[in-house]
């Protein structure tokens, strides 16, 4: 039976604790409908990197160890083995833009319905999920490659400014004597704007937060969906990157720490055989990729009520939906 949600203003306080009790009554649908398509893609990578990985570090390891002598003709990078090399970095980021571009939006989107229709009183399966429509898969891909776009910018603007900044040092050295100074100026401007960068990257991640939302629960398109979450989210700003902060730390501790500490122990304990740092890695990855299967789900029920809080708070939502309710009874 259908009921009527408690749509009203929360608190931070209030809102994880309504997550953990979204997430904890309904924890097998949210988990399944990530694991249908993330075991999947752990799987595949797994697999990537304990045999193309493997046969890639093998060669470039014995390369190190043993470089060839050079005769006269023949180059040292006739030798080097680049082609298995690339052909592990290329299908690594071609399984990166599948999981960000793909995966990772049809993951979002089926877990933000699900828990959008659990929080207003409704029942949903894993499968139907994922039935929010074609037109709404492609907004949230395009949606995606906005901020992906900035990132890219964001990165590109420091490696420029870090290539820039290291040939001024060198020209500064190579001319006076006061290069201890000059290698202190450069390195507190580049620790300076590594803080700018990373506050810009932070910013444009808090306005562009519930875009998900917005595209699936709202049918919004791409610019639309972007523009959604930028004007739900302001005037809301300082408190938004609070609980992006929360649950940064709490997601960490979910996926990272304890891969984290399993690596360490792999590594003390299985010394440094080729075999073995393979081996540990793809393990190491396996647990990050089971401990996003955990912590995502209990991240979208955090955003996706922040997403309903700020729509009570500017556009009296509460209210919307008991009228709704009322003409339909």
């Amino acid at each position: 039976m259908n009921t009527t949600p408690q749509l009203r203003p929360m608190t931070i306080g209030d809102m994880f604790d309504a997550a953990f009790r979204l997430y904890r009554a309904n924890v097998l649908t949210f988990v399944g409908i990530v694991a249908l398509l993330q075991v999947p893609m752990a799987i595949i990578q797994f697999l990537v990197q304990v045999t193309i990985g493997n046969t890639a570090l093998t060669a470039l390891l014995r390369f190190s160890a043993r470089p060839p002598t050079l005769v006269p003709g023949r180059s040292i990078f006739d030798s080097l083995p680049l082609g298995q090399i690339l052909t592990f970095y290329a299908i690594t980021l071609g399984l990166a833009a599948i999981q960000y571009l793909v995966v990772q939006n049809l993951l979002t989107g089926a877990l933000a319905n699900a828990i959008a229709q659990t929080y207003l009183g409704r029942s949903i399966t894993i499968l139907s999920a994922y039935g929010f429509g074609a037109r709404r898969y492609a907004a949230l891909i395009l949606a995606s490659l906005l901020p992906f776009t900035v990132g890219v910018v964001l990165f590109a603007l420091f490696i420029g400014c870090a290539v820039g900044g290291l040939a001024a040092l060198g020209s500064s050295i190579g001319r006076s004597r006061t290069g201890g100074v000059a290698v202190l100026l450069v390195g507190l401007l580049m620790i300076g704007l590594l803080v700018l960068l990373g506050l810009a990257a932070l910013f444009f991640l808090v306005r562009f937060l519930l875009t998900t939302q917005a595209i699936v629960l709202e049918g919004q398109g791409p610019l639309a969906g972007l523009r959604r979450s930028w004007r739900l989210v302001g005037g809301a700003f300082w408190r938004t990157v609070g609980i992006v902060v929360l649950m940064g730390i709490l997601t960490y501790v979910i996926s990272a720490v304890p891969a984290t500490i399993v690596s360490f122990a792999l590594t003390i304990g299985s010394g440094g055989a080729i075999n073995n740092v393979v081996r540990n890695q793809a393990i190491t990855t396996l647990l990050a990729q089971i401990g996003l299967i955990i912590g995502l789900p209990l991240q979208l029920c955090v955003y996706t009520l922040l997403y309903y809080d700020l729509r009570v708070r500017k556009e009296g939502y509460d209210l919307e939906l008991l009228a709704q309710q009322a003409a339909l009874s």
